[in-house]
């Protein structure tokens, strides 16, 4: 409630998720995500996706993982309402497979070792980019499917918005941003849906984010970025509490605080160009089961890394050195410390990329060594890739092989929840090697891309049943295979009316050739950015399609794989300028009120409108 009433109190001064006046992205943006140092797109080896502003001014969701089924490859499962639990999966792999940085910086729970989207709602971002496939040769552990790269709002001036409508839901955010500082607040706050389904009490949440930009000029061509964000988070959920396999109307409520500062320094000496990172990320969450606290867990992640690089002609070499420690402490008041926990992990990497760009062609390769302490094994990891432009048919081959690393989690190894879970601190890292090809066509006002991608996955954890009914942590012993096809495009249709869209079809198996789960065989998107008027009406709509998709249900003994029926999203938005500076916001989500469920026996919402003023 607090959060409510704060936002409806302030509606007239929150922003949208950018601290300034919207401008358009540069045609080619250098990206962040591919490696060392920033890249032009057209040169990339790999698959990358970006989402400008105006990409995401279409959708206008509030959280980043609807944002992100515009792009190709990626699945998105939510428990049931806005703020519960929510995955992102690219291209087939498990949802800690995906590594998530915000302004270069590690956001998932080192508890956890997997980033919940579903805390990431009103989260101010003006800019996403996301590295499809293998990608631990520069970004370590985790990054076995992709990496998603936010990118906090910067820019000149104050701008603001606040919304409210279905589901007694009210969002909104404030800031402001100068030559050298920024600062900013948001958050959102509503009452959901009952996510048993039974007709019981309707299980919210509630999201608050602060945060603090700044980019000062040291002299002498140095630079220092810093970043610092404080979020609270809070969502109610139901579970199974009769252990029929089924979810119930309980009172359960989870809530969360994260702490996350970084910076990155950079600048020249003589020939050599160096970037010093650090960085420390707090993820604390308390949970409550009928209003009493029942368990806290908190994980920290600190930090360091070093990369000089050198560019002559047409070569580029850059480095890295770098260090990681994460800590987790788990303390329990409901089984009288019972499940009590304290660990730490330390890792130290070196690794090296190098890049050609001569003429029309790009070659590029990365190597990477992990040594994990002891822990785990030490991890080799690899990238090389190459790509070619064939100016006379305006198209551009590219193909690229790499490999993988995710190490076992935190709770994979040490969790435990009394009569259900128990983790196995025998678990081996999960490998990954994969390879893709691609083709993209510039067709003057479109440009469309094909990619083929296919990927073997080694020492799958999984979770396994006991004849007990509890559940443990094991890997798999044979090769899990993913592989699919992506396609992608973009129209300029007239000089206001902007089109894009993606399909993909994926195939998932485990090792006994069976689908993994929440990732369905088909998704899809279209989207459109229409400008009615020159400085007047705008309009966005975008169909997100996701297919038939697997899941188990533990009804039934032992638990047996169903099928998740195949839905489509359609949302609209609009945007109409009352004054020089204030617009009128419109916006409506799931407007066909698809049944949407992700996850077996969790109900999404409905059909809902939202409306509201932006500051401009």
């Amino acid at each position: 409630m607090f959060l409510r009433l704060t936002l409806l109190s302030a509606s007239a001064l929150v922003f949208h998720a950018s601290f300034a006046v919207a401008q358009d992205a540069p045609a080619i943006a250098p990206i962040e995500v591919t490696g060392f140092r920033p890249a032009a797109p057209d040169r990339a080896t790999a698959s990358v996706s970006v989402l400008t502003q105006d990409d995401l001014a279409v959708r206008a969701s509030p959280n980043p993982a609807d944002q992100l089924r515009a792009v190709p490859g990626t699945a998105v499962s939510r428990s049931g309402t806005l703020g519960g639990l929510t995955q992102v999966r690219l291209r087939g792999a498990e949802a800690n497979h995906t590594l998530v940085l915000y302004d270069g910086i590690e956001v998932s729970d080192p508890v956890t070792g997997e980033t919940d989207f579903g805390t990431l709602t009103a989260l101010p971002v003006r800019r996403i980019e996301v590295l499809r496939g293998a990608s631990s040769s520069i970004h370590g552990s985790d990054a076995i499917g992709g990496v998603v790269w936010l990118s906090p709002a910067r820019g000149r001036g104050v701008s603001g918005f606040a919304e409210g409508g279905s589901f007694d839901t009210a969002q909104g955010a404030l800031g402001w941003s100068g030559d050298r500082f920024g600062v900013g607040l948001s958050g959102l706050a509503t009452d959901g849906v009952d996510a048993s389904g039974t007709g019981g009490e309707k299980d919210g949440s509630q999201s608050i984010s602060g945060i603090v930009t700044a980019g000062l000029d040291l002299g002498a061509d140095w630079s220092l970025s810093l970043v610092g964000l404080v979020r609270r988070t809070e969502s109610d959920f139901d579970t199974d509490t009769d252990f029929d396999g089924r979810l119930n109307d309980a009172d359960r409520r989870t809530e969360g605080e994260q702490q996350l500062v970084g910076g990155a320094l950079r600048g020249m000496a003589g020939p050599i160009d160096h970037v010093i990172r650090a960085s420390f990320n707090e993820v604390a969450r308390d949970n409550f089961s009928d209003g009493a606290l029942a368990d806290t867990a908190t994980g920290e992640r600190t930090k360091i890394s070093w990369s000089p690089g050198y560019t002559t002609g047409v070569h580029r070499v850059a480095g890295l050195v770098d260090f990681e420690r994460e800590t987790y402490e788990r303390a329990d008041v409901e089984f009288g410390g019972l499940t009590n926990a304290s660990e730490a992990f330390e890792a130290l990497a070196v690794a090296g990329e190098y890049g050609l760009s001569f003429g029309a062609l790009e070659v590029s390769a990365s190597a990477r060594f992990d040594d994990n302490k002891g822990r785990f094994d030490d991890a080799e990891t690899w990238h090389a890739g190459a790509g070619y432009a064939f100016d006379d048919l305006g198209g551009r081959l590219r193909a690229s092989i790499a490999t993988s690393v995710k190490n076992p989690t935190f709770t994979e190894l040490f969790g435990f929840f009394t009569g259900s879970f128990v983790g196995n601190p025998e678990l081996k890292p999960e490998k990954s090697q994969g390879w893709e090809i691609g083709w993209a066509q510039d067709l003057g006002a479109a440009e469309v891309e094909i990619v083929y991608f296919e990927a073997d996955l080694e020492n799958e954890i999984f979770t396994a049943f006991n004849p007990d009914f509890t559940s443990t942590a094991r890997n798999r012993t044979g090769k899990s295979e993913r592989s699919g096809i992506e396609l992608s495009g973009r129209w300029q249709a007239l000089s206001n009316l902007a089109l894009s869209g993606q399909a993909t079809v994926f195939d998932s198996q485990n090792d006994a050739g069976a689908d993994e789960v929440r990732v369905p065989e088909l998704s899809a998107s279209l989207s459109a950015d229409w400008q009615v008027e020159e400085n007047g009406l705008r309009l966005g709509l975008a169909l997100d399609h996701v297919g038939e998709q697997r899941d188990f249900d533990f009804g039934s003994f032992p638990s047996r794989l169903v099928a998740l029926e195949a839905y489509t999203l359609a949302s609209l938005t609009a945007e109409y300028p009352i004054t020089d500076g204030v617009a009128l916001t419109l916006r409506g989500e799931n407007l066909f009120d698809e049944t949407v469920v992700d996850v077996f026996g969790y109900n999404g919402p409905g059909a809902g409108v939202l409306v509201g003023l932006k500051l401009k």
